[in-house]
């Protein structure tokens, strides 16, 4: 007898192992990547208030007023350049050495990409800065999302709402390393997707103030975009 209630015990132990192990494996969504339960005690906390500041960079509103400046300076920087290109760029004569003026499509070309070049990083600056978040508050009882983002000018700011759902990182903000707990080597940066269509992220400073970090990565963080496998 004690025999059997041993060997039912393996079979039974092993049959919980294996049926843990397929229901992992054969998951419609992969490996877990948020425990549900969690998630649903940390957006508890959000059901009777109306707005809850959950990052705030902690600084003034008009922090990337200088950006239109240098997009602007950027810009005049590359046009000098591709008016030199078109009043001055030469070809060597291979046969006499002499020096005489590339041919007009040569130019337009070079002078082409001097602009193209200006346009590119002058218009990075500006789109880093309306991507840069200033706030982000969990609204509607833990349903909404609003971001509060800065504008192109860099002075003021302008909000967007989203619902919570659809929001997800692939990045960690815990670290554990820092004082607050979010510190990373070689990036100040946090980034966060509005939703699994959005092709840029939104950007957070990871020296900004977080209200709950663990939770802010049990909320979001996702190796995938929701419902994309």
């Amino acid at each position: 007898m004690f025999g059997t209630s041993i060997k039912k015990l393996f079979f039974d132990q092993r049959t919980l192992l294996i049926r843990r192990r397929y229901k992992h494996q054969h998951s419609s969504n992969g490996p877990i990547q948020m425990d549900i339960v969690q998630k649903r005690k940390v957006l508890a906390q959000f059901k009777d208030k109306a707005e809850v500041t959950v990052y705030d960079r902690q600084s003034s509103r008009t922090h990337f007023r200088w950006g239109p400046w240098v997009a602007g300076g950027q810009m005049l920087m590359w046009i000098n350049f591709a008016d030199f290109y078109w009043r001055y760029s030469m070809d060597k004569d291979e046969e006499t050495g002499e020096l005489h003026i590339s041919p007009a499509w040569k130019r337009a070309c070079t002078a082409g990409i001097a602009l193209v070049a200006g346009l590119a990083v002058g218009g990075g600056v500006l789109h880093y800065i309306s991507r840069s978040v200033a706030r982000m508050q969990i609204i509607d009882g833990g349903q909404m999302v609003r971001l509060e983002t800065y504008k192109f000018s860099g002075r003021g700011t302008k909000t967007k709402v989203v619902p919570i759902a659809g929001m997800f990182s692939r990045d960690k903000l815990y670290t554990g390393e820092g004082p607050n707990g979010v510190t990373k080597a070689k990036s100040s940066q946090y980034s966060i997707y509005a939703s699994r269509q959005s092709n840029y992220a939104y950007i957070m400073s990871r020296s900004g103030a977080f209200r709950d970090p663990r939770a802010f990565d049990v909320l979001f963080h996702r190796a995938i975009a929701p419902d994309r496998k």
